[in-house]
Parts: C-alpha cells; sequence; structure tokens
C-alpha cells in the first residue's frame, strides 16, 4: 500500500541559517573585491609615479644634452648695457643665496628647497640647409655692429615674437637679441639689439665677427618647480626667456607664462660637474650644487634628479591613506621639512648626462 508524499518547506531556523550563510559570503566576497580594488589602485599609483619621474626627467635631459652648442668657451650677452661671457648652461640651488639661489614663475625666489635650471638651446635644424626654417647662416664679412650672412632674402617660416640668434665660432658665441633680417643681395644683413654696444661680438680678442661663424637660432629655457594652476599639484615647469637681470641678479628673466612639462613632479634637483684641472676623466669631476652664470671652464656634466608622485593617495586595507611610508625624500642637498605622511608614493628619477656642445674636442 502505497502512502501520498508530503510536500514540506523550510523551518525558520534552515531559513536562518542559510541566510547567515549567504552573508557572510557575500561579506567576504565584496571584502575581497575592495581589497583587490585597492591593489590595482595603488599599483596604477605606483606605476603612474614612475611614469611621471621618467618623462619629467627624460625631457630635461633632452634639453640639456642638446644646450650650448656652438659656445663651449662661453656665450657672450648684454647685460646692463655691458658686454659679459656666460655659461650657456647654469642653474640656482634651492638653498643657494645671490647668483646662487633659485628661482620659480615669474623668477620669484624659490621657497621649497627645489633647483631650477637656464639653458641656451640652438634650434634643432641649426646645421640645415641655409635659409631653411632653423637653419644656420654664414657670416661673410667680419667686423662688428649689423653681421652680413649668406642668406639671400629672409629665412623661411614663421619668425617667432622675441627673435633670438647667436652668432658662434664654434668656440663662443654672442647672443642676439630683437634679431631681424634684411634682404640685400646678394646677401643678407642680420640686425639685432646689440648692435650698439661698442665692440660685442662672439670673439672681442679678435675684433670683432669673422667670416665663416655660424648665425642661428636659440631659445633661452628655464625649468623650475611650479604649481599648476588646473589643479593646484606642483609640476615642472618651463618658461622661455630673453636677457635682463632676475631678483638672484643673473642675466635672464622669464618672457612671459610658463607651461607646464610635467604634472605632479615636486622636486628638481641639478648638480653640476665640472673638470677643473681638465683631466677628462669623468670620475674626477667635481660636482657641485647651483652654478653661477658667469663663464666657468671645464662644466662637463650634468645630473638631474627629479621626484614624482602619481594623481591621488594610495590606501591601506581599511582605505585609508597609508601613513607610515609615503613620506618626501631627500635629494642630493635637499632634506624636505618633516610633514606627516600624505599617502603619495614617491618615485625618483636620476640621471647623469654629459654636455657633448661644451667639449671643445667633440665639435
Amino acid at each position: 500500500m502505497r502512502f501520498p508524499s508530503r510536500s514540506r518547506g523550510m523551518t525558520l531556523l534552515e531559513t536562518m541559517v542559510a541566510a547567515a550563510l549567504a552573508t557572510i559570503i557575500l561579506a567576504a566576497a565584496t571584502a575581497l573585491l575592495l581589497a583587490g580594488g585597492r591593489v590595482v589602485h595603488n599599483t596604477e599609483h605606483v606605476a603612474d609615479s614612475h611614469d611621471h619621474a621618467r618623462l619629467a626627467g627624460e625631457t630635461l635631459l633632452s634639453a640639456v644634452r642638446q644646450a650650448g652648442a656652438g659656445m663651449p668657451e662661453g656665450l657672450w650677452v648684454v647685460s646692463g648695457g655691458t658686454p659679459q661671457r656666460i655659461n650657456p648652461v647654469f642653474g640656482g640651488d634651492g638653498a643657494g643665496s645671490g647668483v646662487l639661489a633659485a628661482t620659480t614663475s615669474g623668477n620669484l625666489p624659490g621657497t621649497d628647497g627645489s633647483d631650477d635650471l637656464w639653458l641656451v638651446v640652438p634650434d634643432r635644424n641649426y646645421l640645415g640647409r641655409d635659409c631653411a626654417p632653423g637653419a644656420a647662416m654664414s657670416v661673410v664679412k667680419n667686423g662688428t655692429g649689423p653681421i652680413e650672412v649668406n642668406c639671400v632674402g629672409t629665412p623661411s617660416g614663421a619668425p617667432p615674437s622675441n627673435p633670438m640668434l647667436v652668432a658662434s665660432n664654434m668656440k663662443s658665441g654672442a647672443l642676439l637679441t630683437q634679431a631681424s633680417v634684411t634682404s640685400n643681395p646678394p646677401t643678407a644683413t642680420v640686425n639685432y639689439l646689440e648692435s650698439s654696444v661698442p665692440g660685442f661680438s662672439n670673439a672681442p680678442h679678435k675684433g670683432g665677427f669673422q667670416r665663416t661663424d655660424m648665425v642661428y637660432p636659440v631659445r633661452l629655457l628655464h625649468f623650475f618647480i611650479g604649481t599648476n594652476p588646473v589643479n593646484g599639484r606642483k609640476a615642472l615647469m618651463r618658461a622661455e626667456g630673453k636677457p635682463g637681470g632676475d631678483v638672484a641678479g643673473r642675466p635672464f628673466v622669464d618672457m612671459g607664462d610658463p607651461v607646464v612639462v610635467q604634472d605632479f613632479v615636486e622636486d628638481l634637483q641639478v648638480a653640476f660637474g665640472v673638470d677643473a684641472t681638465n683631466t677628462g676623466d669623468p670620475a674626477q669631476y667635481d660636482f657641485q650644487n647651483g652654478f653661477k652664470p658667469e663663464y666657468t671652464p671645464g662644466l662637463r656634466s650634468v645630473r638631474v634628479s627629479v621626484v614624482a608622485t602619481g594623481r591621488s593617495p594610495r590606501r591601506d586595507t581599511r582605505n585609508q591613506a597609508v601613513l607610515s611610508e609615503d613620506l618626501p625624500l631627500t635629494v642630493e642637498n635637499h632634506t624636505p621639512a618633516v610633514a606627516p605622511a600624505d599617502g603619495y608614493f614617491r618615485s625618483l628619477f636620476s640621471r647623469r648626462a654629459e654636455l657633448p656642445n661644451l667639449a671643445s674636442a667633440s665639435l
């Protein structure tokens, strides 16, 4: 005899146990997902930090390697109406004073310990075809004042807002500002502001510019750490410069508003390697913090160090800023002030670049 089966539901106790188990499993899964998300966030933050430091450092090194072409024995400029010979590479120290002090945007004194760097950089095409954009022109007549060159007509391409040229004999150069080229077939004439200064040239001891000297466009570049007004964070900045006395007594000043080279860079440190005894041995270079603009023979190397962070703080397993290890870094002679950890991982990019344009043997 068969008895009919009875359908039976879950008891209240069974339902409560199942709900409790489901809650525990969901909580564990949620915690695992959150922890995984924080790991991904922190990994991305560290990668961002590395990228920001590397991109900033490589940009600086690229400019450093181009600086000073045709000026291994210095650059003649007019400062305060008087010619003086300066280094085409120089910079201030965040801990320095006077001409060794660093400046920031608008040539204001630096206050956070970061350095700054000034470079005289020729156009990349200065060894190109005559009269092409950025190419050099050859001097065809000795003397001072306006320079007669072999460029028939005017150089092609749009002129810069504040055109600057260097007239170089591949040993020393002379900075020509507010320059213009006037056609005077079969040659052309380079007119410039400093032409009214008696005896001004790239070789005063020779009586002026000489035939076969080269005249080519240059830029004065000022690198420093400033605040990006868009996000309020520190960044590596670059300003175009022009001759003029800054607050530190140096011969160049910013010409306009700076541009952001790389965001999230909080420190720039520069050390200058000088071969004072002309040994030619990089191991014997004397590295110093800050380098005066007044011409000093023997500058052979620059060590650039930048410290960068990611976009946002790292988080620990409790979703709080990591406070134990994310602190500002000590680099070169700059030890940041003691402050609470802020959760920003710091990446350091430090490279040393030789200055091939300042070694006469390589020209």
